[in-house]
């Protein structure tokens, strides 16, 4: 029964994520008379390479920022002043808005993107845009990681496992593999794709609102998509208001899978 209930979450989740798996589909799966009619051929080629750079990004933060995380956080519990150092540093990012900090990182940049080609300055604004993310993602999760490592090693494991003899070091590195750290990195994971999502979609608006169109940095996103089909909201548009919708619905969809997974609170024995 438990297995049939984990499968079932499972295919949920993948039915709320469909549209980035959608998106690595060719265009002309989807490009017929009647959606080139209700949509025209350029907006879904843009709905396709908006959800299929959303996809990248959410990716390529996951990685880095997992990465990142498990790391700061392990130092922080095996290290006292390591975590005090990092804490303090952290708790400073914390305060700043994160939609503050992907137009500062993309402050020093925008000159080079705005010379390059198409190709380099979409690469090199989603390298940006992946570091911002990541620092922005940083503090709750490596708080989120070294509070329950922390919480075992002193007040479940840390005698038992000194007693024959274990490093403080070899200790966390064996709780890091427990049910329920896995559990949290699984929940942290997913904190990280939503934080990653909501500030890709809303630089991606602000953007797509600043500069228009041509503007810099070179940042696909549905965010974007839905700011340019804004104006299919009001009387006498040409444009289908499913435009805007969309892009919307989808984002939602993905948001829900997301929240799913982190409030998802099961923990192991």
């Amino acid at each position: 029964m438990k297995k049939q209930f984990d499968f079932l979450k499972l295919i949920l989740v993948i039915f709320l994520v469909l549209p980035l798996l959608l998106s690595w589909l060719p265009v002309d799966t989807f490009d017929n008379m009647a959606t080139r009619n209700l949509f025209g051929a350029k907006y879904l080629e843009s709905l396709f390479l908006s959800f299929r750079e959303l996809s990248i990004t959410l990716v390529s933060t996951l990685i880095f920022a997992m990465i990142i995380s498990i790391l700061l956080g392990y130092l922080s519990v095996l290290s006292i002043g390591v975590g005090r150092f990092f804490s303090t540093i952290l708790n400073s990012i914390e305060s700043i808005p994160s939609i503050l900090i992907a137009l500062f990182c993309y402050a020093p940049v925008s000159g080079v993107l705005a010379r390059s080609s198409g190709n380099v300055s979409t690469w090199m604004s989603l390298l940006v845009f992946v570091l911002a993310a990541t620092a922005t993602t940083l503090p709750e999760a490596i708080r989120s990681i070294s509070i329950p490592l922390s919480d075992l090693y002193n007040r479940k494991y840390s005698i038992s496992f000194r007693s024959y003899g274990f490093t403080k070091r070899r200790i966390l590195f064996v709780l890091m593999k427990t049910d329920l750290m896995l559990n949290t990195l699984k929940r942290v994971a997913a904190g990280i794709l939503l934080k990653t999502l909501v500030l890709d979609t809303s630089f991606g608006f602000v953007i797509q609102v600043g500069f228009g169109t041509y503007g810099t940095p070179a940042h696909l996103s549905p965010g974007a998509l839905i700011a340019a089909n804004r104006g299919t909201l009001l009387f006498g548009s040409e444009a289908s208001p499913l435009c805007f919708w969309i892009p919307s619905i989808f984002l939602v969809m993905i948001s829900v899978a997301f929240l799913y997974i982190l409030n998802d609170n099961k923990e192991a024995v």
